[in-house]
């Protein structure tokens, strides 16, 4: 069932060079998984350093997304590689045990229609700031341009 659900900017996180835009989604008024919020940014430095198997050269710049879904919370750590493709990778963590994550990307899984909002604002982003501008990429106004909306 299609329940509209909040998309928040949270905040820029910046870790060494790289920028990280932070959302949550959650169908309550605010995202209360707070201790699952911190726990993410704390692991960010190992996440955003994954390789991938086709082009491992990063942009530095990534998109994070937390969103409280009925079966637990669902981390997304999104950076953008090899200029206009993105690599993704999920994790879960339970209401239970909010700040433990597995790791259930990998098998074909990808984001659910909330998620894929702020993957769309973000994706129209980087076109309109990085991908038309090659000479020179408006970074800057890629970060500062973000989400928040109920959908």
């Amino acid at each position: 069932m299609y329940k509209k659900r909040n998309i928040r900017f949270k905040e820029l996180i910046i870790i060494s060079e790289w920028s990280i835009k932070a959302y949550t989604i959650s169908e309550n008024e605010k995202f209360t998984s707070s201790a699952t919020y911190e726990q993410a940014k704390k692991n960010l430095p190992e996440w955003i350093e994954q390789l991938n198997s086709f082009d491992s050269r990063h942009e530095y710049i990534a998109f994070l997304i937390l969103h409280e879904g009925s079966e637990g919370i669902f981390t997304l750590v999104n950076t953008w590689v090899g200029n206009n493709m993105l690599q993704t990778h999920i994790y879960l963590s339970t209401y239970e045990d909010p700040i433990k994550f597995r790791k259930i990307s990998g098998d074909g899984l990808f984001a659910c229609v909330w998620e894929l909002e702020v993957i769309r604002h973000e994706r129209d982003a980087w076109i309109k700031y990085i991908l038309k501008n090659a000479g020179k990429p408006q970074y800057e106004s890629y970060l500062e341009d973000t989400l928040d909306v109920k959908y």
